[in-house]
């Protein structure tokens, strides 16, 4: 995701969130009730999967480096 896409979405999210608990606070339909809950669950999975992408890109980052550190090593060894 980037920067701009990041931004977009938590505007757009908190907006979403805060127009959702406004709608529950005036009303006592359950529907309401569980568009709140859902927004939340839906925030908690993207965390989640954002927190999974940048492990994933760490651990791509590390093993780069190994490699080209063996490489630059075999290349001393030749």
């Amino acid at each position: 995701m980037t920067l701009l896409q990041k931004q977009s979405y938590i505007a757009w999210f908190q907006f979403l969130g805060n127009k959702a608990i406004e709608w529950r606070d005036k009303s006592s339909n359950n529907d309401i009730k569980n568009v709140v809950k859902a927004v939340n669950e839906i925030g908690v999975y993207v965390v989640g999967l954002e927190n999974e992408n940048y492990i994933l890109q760490k651990r791509i980052e590390i093993e780069r480096e190994k490699r080209l550190a063996a490489e630059a090593e075999l290349y001393h060894f030749k």
